[in-house]
């Protein structure tokens, strides 16, 4: 009887050790997977960080106001006729645009 208790106990710890092993394969290749997947999908560049300057702001916002902070520096770099006006203007410009960003994509309620 013990024998028979002993090769039963035996034939359990074989299929748990093959269970064990079997589900470690398994998620090696799903660590494979979702690593080629990374480098595949450029994962990284898409992550949001929230320590970076711009995390409240949408792609699209962050697009309007680069082409609406270029837009004005290449008015202000057309039309201002002194070199050192046009300066002072850029300058004053890039002082005021976050400024600007607050009061146009502000999100509280006020």
């Amino acid at each position: 009887m013990s024998k028979e208790r002993k090769l039963r106990r035996e034939a359990r710890e074989a299929a748990a050790r093959a269970a064990v092993a079997a589900e470690e394969r398994r998620a090696g290749r799903r660590m494979a997977r979702r690593a080629v997947w990374r480098r595949v999908s450029l994962y990284e560049l898409r992550k949001r960080r929230t320590g970076r300057l711009s995390a409240r702001r949408t792609a699209t916002e962050r697009a309007v106001i680069a082409v609406v902070a270029a837009l004005v520096l290449f008015v202000i770099w057309k039309l201002v006729p002194s070199t050192a006006l046009a300066v002072a203007l850029s300058l004053l410009l890039v002082l005021a645009l976050p400024v600007f960003v607050i009061v146009a994509f502000d999100r509280r309620s006020s």
